[in-house]
């Protein structure tokens, strides 16, 4: 049996196949209903549930399964829709969607990765990037009006906008200093920031926006959307970058490829070569952040495995 949950700010819509007639079709999204809807699956073995990322409105449900213990996965939301297309869906609706999900299980279970409880202090670094993130991009906002009003014959809003600015940017300092607080606590923060290109806030993103479970693993540059994509029609043959990952993170190991391409070594040779083969600049340097994060991967993993085995939970 596979059950899909298509998860709402306010319900969850329930489906499965085959159908369960024990398993209710809507519950609130509330600790209430979750722990009826876990309660009805308990009499029932599915062989997987999945759900789809909505922000964070599907955490407290899938919190509640993972204590349950029965096979659960997230779905990629951009995998559902083009699941949905493929299967030439016409409507649209949160019933349709929850029995879409349940098909996705059933057809692509083999592919799903399993999810697993969330690390605790890697969960509160993930609120922690997350909100750093957005007041960045709060900080550029306000920078961009503030040169804007300065343009115009109204002093009060360009005082307004200098007070805005500097509440955020106290407030980014203060989110700022919580992280570097928290990455001490990390043994495997230490581990990345030995990397040239490397520091607190790139480590704090890498260990933020990578599913522990992914984190040592060669799989993380497709999370990342690092890795190529072949394009072959005729006579085009052309490959890309997939960016199909967490463009945060992708942001962040841009960045860092842009000091190691420079400083590393080996790093700034193989840019070099990928240079004189007439590959363009940035093409470059997106090659380099591929091979960063893989060696980012491969400290943790040789960790994992050789040096500290349970100082590095596997979590997701």
């Amino acid at each position: 049996m596979f059950i899909g949950i298509d998860v709402g700010l306010k319900s969850l819509e329930v489906a499965a196949t085959p159908a369960a007639p024990s398993l209710p079709r809507r519950v609130p999204n509330t600790a209430a209903g979750i722990a009826r809807l876990v309660a009805a699956l308990g009499g029932l073995t599915p062989t997987l549930v999945v759900l789809e990322a909505t922000g964070n409105y599907h955490r407290p449900v899938l919190a509640a399964l993972l204590t349950a213990q029965p096979p659960v996965s997230v779905a990629n939301p951009a995998q559902v829709a083009a699941f949905r297309q493929s299967r030439l869906g016409r409507h649209k609706t949160d019933r349709a969607d929850a029995h879409l999900l349940a098909r996705f299980a059933d057809l692509h279970h083999d592919e799903l990765r399993r999810a697993t409880p969330d690390e605790p202090d890697l969960a509160r670094l993930r609120a922690l990037v997350g909100y750093r993130d957005d007041l960045v991009n709060r900080k550029t906002r306000l920078r961009n009006q503030h040169h804007a009003a300065g343009w115009t014959d109204e002093p009060s809003v360009l005082a307004w906008l200098e007070a805005d600015l500097a509440e955020v940017e106290a407030r980014l300092r203060e989110v700022e200093g919580a992280i570097t607080a928290l990455l001490a606590t990390l043994p495997q923060s230490a581990l990345l920031t030995e990397q040239i290109g490397v520091g607190s806030l790139v480590a704090a993103a890498v260990l933020a926006y990578l599913p522990a479970g992914v984190l040592g693993n060669a799989k993380a540059a497709a999370y990342a959307g690092l890795h190529p994509r072949q394009e072959q029609s005729g006579q085009r043959d052309r490959s890309r970058l997939s960016k199909q990952g967490c463009p945060a993170l992708r942001r962040y190991l841009y960045l860092a490829a842009l000091v190691a391409g420079r400083r590393d070594p080996e790093l700034a040779a193989f840019r070099q070569r990928l240079l004189d083969r007439g590959k363009a600049a940035r093409s470059a340097t997106c090659a380099v952040a591929h091979k960063l994060l893989r060696r980012l991967m491969g400290r943790i993993r040789q960790a994992r495995t050789h040096h500290h085995p349970d100082l590095l939970p596997l979590a997701a």
